[in-house]
């Protein structure tokens, strides 16, 4: 099975209406900044470093996957951040990485967030189309069940917006977080 078909199958999952050894340094939010920007206070905040897996009954063989972002809402309505997922699947390593262009926080612990890639290793998603995924902070310490997370769907800007707008859970996924964590918030 080929990364593209990988991908491709999340594509289809997430606009239908879903949501091995890897590189990098796995990074941890510690806390989450209260900061504000240009006169705009935060009302949302969200940042992880984690890593999970899909098992290999799903695409028949284990997808690894690596993500570190941080993402903000403004009380204006505007976002910022930055993502970085990497996925292994069959020995190869594909690296996505760009700006946050839509995040929402439901149910107070599940973020949905998006955003463009800016830079790819993999020609099958070339720079300029979109990434999405969930993410359910579970809390912290050893009583608490694991972070979750989905894998990423990929598709066009209206997609994206689309996906971030919508309350709905996961409908494929999520994974529990093997490693790492993720921490969602909505500010006062």
């Amino acid at each position: 099975m080929s990364q593209r078909y990988v991908l491709t199958s999340v594509c289809i999952l997430a606009v239908a209406g879903c949501a091995g050894e890897e590189q990098g340094t796995l990074v941890e939010p510690t806390a989450l900044p209260v900061t504000a920007s240009v006169g705009q206070a935060p009302v949302a905040l969200a940042a992880g470093g984690y890593r999970f897996t899909v098992p290999p009954e799903v695409f028949g063989a284990e997808v690894g996957n690596h993500f570190v972002f941080n993402a903000k809402r403004r009380s204006d309505g505007t976002e910022s951040g930055h993502y970085q997922y990497d996925q292994t699947f069959l020995g190869e390593v594909f690296s996505f990485a760009g700006p946050v262009t839509c995040f929402q926080v439901y149910d107070g612990n599940r973020a949905k967030i998006g955003g463009v890639v800016a830079t790819t290793n993999d020609p099958t998603i070339p720079v300029g189309t979109f990434l999405w995924w969930s993410v359910i902070d579970n809390g912290e310490g050893a009583t608490s069940a694991p972070d979750q997370s989905t894998i990423v769907g990929a598709g066009d800007e209206a997609a994206n917006e689309a996906f971030c707008n919508s309350s709905a859970l996961p409908r494929f996924g999520p994974w529990d977080v093997m490693k790492g964590n993720a921490q969602v918030r909505n500010l006062p």
